[in-house]
């Protein structure tokens, strides 16, 4: 409806996945990188995680566009399965009639003389599992013995976890621990930065504009382009700079939400015959929507706030205590990003540096590919549960882990829950 009016060729921000509008996020092209080297490694298992639109779909799609010809892919997304159906979805994907039969036996060197085919034909066979975290336990374990199918020297099989935050808790359980050990890689995505929201949105007016810009410098912090033979940075006309606060505010950074925040933005600017998107149009859009602040909508997160706290975070600088962090939330972001729980300004801390996940067991802190590495007791961990007393160190911060004293617990506690604490240098 709008495109004319914006000199616009296709739509910017359609919510459909679509390869073409595919954002290099530093997160999103490290983990295609990751991935597309475990891919052709033949390394077998990868989990992908991130909360719903951070572009997990999209990140899969490229890469398997980018994989070449001799890939034969299965894409499953209906995961409410027992053994023998999810091993007859998958023989349907490749391709084989698996409904002649219910025997698991039969089934199983249907599936290894498909994979021993394919491989002697070159070909690499991957296996996409959407919405992963609703899988049952017994078909995680039926998946992980498919993943030792292989020829001696090689996998047979590349399997690709793709699924919500509260995947993570279900390969943490001591029950997975012979599974989450197969898992060559983990990776999360989160929502884009304020940079990266900007960039963004630039990006896809670009791919969308009658105007044929291409990215130069993919280097720099931020994307600019190419139109003319001449160097350029993407007018931002159409969303000026004072509207990316309010972006970040509403939709968290996750993709998908600024898709949905920025059309309708754009469709009330049309309207009003703007020429470019104002701040009153961004309000309105964000009334027809009818959205609270990402923070409170809870409905676009799988976190829970109990009303008591088990456990709280002892937060010492330099050996002096300078609050007590309850842990009110099934997931604790950590580091200087504006999107973490615990803000930690300090140029040694990483933009999300580490996170604290709850799971039936506890705890279990996991390092974010930070740069200098999150250390618990002194050293230095990928990932860990947390016992009581542990003490985490991020920066010149000390974070010790504890039970909450509910009794004596301090009276100027800051709560994590409906704030976010910062820690200056």
């Amino acid at each position: 409806m709008y495109l004319e009016h914006f000199n616009l060729e296709s739509d910017p921000f359609r919510l459909s996945p679509d390869s073409k509008f595919f954002y290099p996020s530093l997160a999103h092209t490290t983990a295609k990188n990751y991935m597309d080297y475990v891919l052709w490694s033949r390394d077998s298992f990868i989990v992908i995680t991130g909360e719903i639109g951070t572009g997990k779909t999209t990140l899969i799609q490229k890469m398997l566009e980018e994989a070449g010809s001799k890939l034969t892919v299965a894409k499953i997304h209906q995961t409410q399965l027992n053994e023998v159906e999810f091993i007859q979805a998958l023989l349907d994907q490749l391709g084989v009639n698996p409904f002649h039969t219910q025997s698991k036996v039969e089934l199983l060197s249907m599936l290894n003389h498909f994979l021993q085919r394919k491989y002697e034909e070159g070909e690499t066979v991957v296996v996409v599992i959407d919405e992963a975290q609703n899988l049952d336990e017994r078909v995680l374990e039926e998946i992980r013995l498919l993943s030792g199918f292989d020829s001696n020297r090689e996998k047979l099989l590349n399997i690709f976890l793709v699924g919500q935050p509260e995947l993570r808790n279900i390969l943490a359980r001591p029950s997975m621990e012979q599974l989450f050990q197969r898992i060559r890689l983990r990776f999360h995505l989160d929502g884009l930065g304020f940079d990266e929201v900007r960039s963004y949105i630039r990006f896809r007016l670009a791919t969308a504009s009658a105007a044929k810009f291409t990215p130069v410098s993919p280097g720099a912090k931020l994307l600019t382009y190419r139109v003319n033979d001449e160097e350029i940075e993407l007018p931002s006309d159409l969303f000026p700079d004072e509207l990316l606060n309010t972006v970040i505010e509403y939709t968290g950074g996750i993709p998908r939400l600024i898709n949905t925040l920025c059309d309708t933005a754009l469709l009330t600017a049309y309207s009003r015959d703007h020429d470019k998107v104002t701040q009153e149009d961004m309000e309105s859009a964000i009334e027809d929507l009818q959205w609270e602040p990402y923070a409170k909508r809870s409905s676009y997160r799988a976190e829970s706030a109990p009303k008591d706290t088990e456990y709280q975070l002892q937060v010492f600088k330099h050996g002096t205590l300078l609050s007590v962090e309850p842990l009110e939330k099934d997931r604790v972001l950590v580091g200087r990003s504006h999107l973490c729980d615990l803000k930690i300004d300090q140029k040694s801390v990483s933009g999300k540096h580490c996170q604290m996940l709850k799971t039936p067991e506890g705890y279990l802190i996991e390092d974010l590919n930070s740069t200098n590495g999150t250390l618990v007791n002194g050293e230095k961990i990928d990932s860990k549960l947390l016992e009581d007393g542990d003490v985490i160190e991020v920066g010149r911060y000390a974070l010790r882990f504890e039970k909450a004293d509910r009794e004596n617990a301090p009276r100027n506690v800051t709560s994590m829950a409906p704030h976010k604490h910062s820690l200056a240098n």
